[in-house]
């Protein structure tokens, strides 16, 4: 397993690299369509949509979403309200997270059709953001912002990680690990302005908040597959399970990321 991840990381770490940095928007725009189709997929098999349904259904939306891209000027003040709307509705879920593990038909559309709506505006302010002046940059610090939370909250988790976070979502996120988290994220943050034409406190303004609300998209997922009795999303990524496993708390945190850079 340890070796499968390793190899899928130093496959497709620096294809995505090269993209974000080197690839322009035409190429970037497909990396977010494949991202977009297989997380869509994946969430829509996870709530029972069978295969070849899945599988339509997450390129038809996909490409939906790119035409939605290239045709309107979307608002970031206008699709931000969708956002926190859907997001209050996560959490919400995660607070009353007994809630669809029947897996009536009912609770099955909402589910879908939740991270669904997700899913298109992490595409689309993803998009968006790429667009932006020094829009490369710009996305490769999300990235690294995610990545960043995530190694902090590993190591701070496992070597102090007393305190449960959500026990019945996901057992192995204690509070120590968010912290941790948050901290390496301000160091991160301050070393950023030395290479973004960024104020200190607007990166911290930003970056600290998207952080932490990324944990909520790791928490969602985690939650999504417990409810669905599956560990992993998929087997598409070895080693790495599904590509929600990979990319879930950068679906939560990028719509915000892209609204705090341009209100600021």
């Amino acid at each position: 397993m340890l070796k499968h991840r390793i190899i899928t990381a130093l496959l497709l770490a620096p294809i995505l690299l090269t993209i974000v940095i080197l690839g322009g928007h035409q190429w970037f725009a497909f990396l977010i369509l494949v991202i977009q189709t297989a997380a869509t997929y994946e969430w829509l098999k996870i709530n029972q949509l069978k295969t070849p349904l899945a599988v339509i259904n997450g390129f038809v939306i996909s490409l939906f979403t790119l035409y939605l891209f290239d045709h309107f000027a979307l608002s970031a003040s206008l699709w931000i309200w969708v956002y926190l709307v859907i997001w209050l509705m996560v959490v919400l879920w995660l607070k009353n997270h007994r809630w669809g593990y029947d897996n009536t038909t009912s609770q099955l559309v909402v589910k879908s059709l939740g991270g669904v709506l997700a899913i298109m505006l992490f595409a689309l302010s993803m998009n968006q953001l790429y667009a932006v002046e020094s829009g490369n940059w710009w996305t490769l610090a999300l990235f690294l912002l995610i990545w960043v939370a995530d190694i902090g909250a590993y190591v701070s988790g496992k070597t102090m990680g007393k305190h449960k976070l959500a026990i019945n979502i996901s057992p192995g996120k204690t509070w120590e690990g968010v912290l941790g988290a948050q901290v390496l994220v301000a160091i991160y943050a301050v070393v950023l302005t030395h290479f973004l034409d960024i104020s200190i406190t607007k990166a911290l303004l930003m970056m600290i908040p998207i952080a932490l609300f990324s944990v909520v998209g790791d928490l969602a997922a985690s939650l999504g597959k417990r409810q669905a009795g599956v560990k992993d999303s998929s087997n598409l990524l070895p080693g790495h399970g599904g590509f929600i496993d990979r990319f879930d708390s950068l679906i939560a945190a990028a719509p915000l990321y892209f609204f705090l850079l341009e209100k600021l």
